[in-house]
């Protein structure tokens, strides 16, 4: 792993952290995580809340452990805030 992957996991890692303090309730958490996904995907539109209900329902369902859901945001706030976004 170089440097700047190092760097940007322990920013991730960090991140995951101070989420997982605020306590959220685990449907907030699915709420968090379907926006970001959807931003990450396209992040010139804002998210319309009838796909981030269906999303974050979703999510909700998969049943996805507390601190795998806090990672996951953690993961795409960094990723989108250093403009790396997916491409298709």
């Amino acid at each position: 792993m170089n440097e700047a992957n190092r760097d940007l996991l322990n920013e991730i890692n960090v991140a995951a952290y101070f989420i997982a303090k605020e306590s959220h309730p685990y449907d907030t958490l699915c709420w968090f995580l379907a926006e970001r996904e959807i931003i990450f995907k396209n992040p010139e539109v804002d998210p319309p809340d009838p796909l981030v209900k269906q999303r974050a329902a979703q999510i909700y369902f998969e049943g996805c452990p507390y601190d795998i859901l806090t990672w996951r945001i953690a993961e795409l706030d960094i990723l989108i805030k250093h403009g790396r976004f997916e491409t298709e």
